[in-house]
Formats: C-alpha cells, structure tokens, sequence
C-alpha cells in the first residue's frame, strides 16, 4: 500500500528525521506513528489509573460515612436538593 503526501512540511520533517536518524523515510514514519500510538495508550493507562483512584476514594468515603451504595441513580430533583439548589439558585 502506498502512501503520497502532499504536504511539503510534512514531507520536508519526514526527510529531516530519516536523515538525523539515518533511518529510510518508510521507517521513519513508520517511528514516529508508532510514538504518537504509544502515547495514545500511556493516556488510557492513565485514564484507567485515575478511574480507579476515584474508585478508591470513592470507596473511602462510603466507609467514613457509612453510605451503602443503593445501585440507583438520583433524579435531579435529589440532586438539587442535596446541593440546595432550588428554583432561586444557590441558598
């Protein structure tokens, strides 16, 4: 499969690296597409990293305060009135 570009600034950066690096521009793209997928994946490790730290804070609190998660969502209504929001805003 072929790939043509187009683009005088990407063709030119490409060149650029294959040659700093000695490297031919098929391998050269080849590099740098496979950088920018594995900072692709490090972000989802580190969205899966921060989920389960919510989780475990999450967890902390309902044993502070000895909340039993019920499995059921609030309406808005519960969710207004456990903020204080009311048709006045804020009180």
């Amino acid at each position: 499969m072929a790939l043509n570009i187009k683009d005088r600034e990407t063709e030119e950066a490409v060149r650029l690296l294959a040659r700093r690096r000695g490297l031919s521009l098929t391998e050269a793209v080849r590099q740098a597409v496979r950088s920018e997928l594995g900072k692709d994946e490090l972000s989802e490790e580190e969205k899966a990293r921060r989920v389960a730290e919510g989780r475990r804070k999450l967890d902390a609190l309902y044993k502070k305060y000895d909340i039993k998660p019920t499995g059921t969502s609030m309406t808005k209504q519960e969710m207004d009135d456990a903020i204080g929001y009311d048709e006045n805003g804020f009180w």
